[in-house]
């Protein structure tokens, strides 16, 4: 049971960097998405140049952001993981 819980906390944090680096990778392309779904949705499908591309550029930060605060966690979480997994396994030896 110890082990499972160690290995699926380290799985987990390499699965939640994982996420946090896709998110990055796509943030164009959903932070684009979203505002063309707010604009069909909210706004009627019609909007001002300057409006849609402001809000545009905030999806797309807000994608970059929560991207990269994943990927730091899941990055930190996964390397003080592995730091006390290797550290327990040499002192096993």
């Amino acid at each position: 049971m110890k082990g499972i819980k160690k290995y699926g906390f380290v799985i987990f944090t390499f699965v939640l960097s994982a996420i946090g680096f896709l998110i990055i990778i796509n943030g164009v392309e959903n932070g684009a998405d979203s505002a063309n779904e707010y604009l069909s949705t909210s706004m009627g499908g019609s909007m001002d140049t300057d409006s849609f591309l402001v809000i545009t550029k905030g999806y797309i930060l807000s994608n970059f952001i929560f991207g990269g605060i994943l990927l730091l966690v899941g990055l930190s979480f996964f390397c003080m993981s592995l730091y006390k997994f290797l550290k327990e396994m040499d002192l096993g030896d």
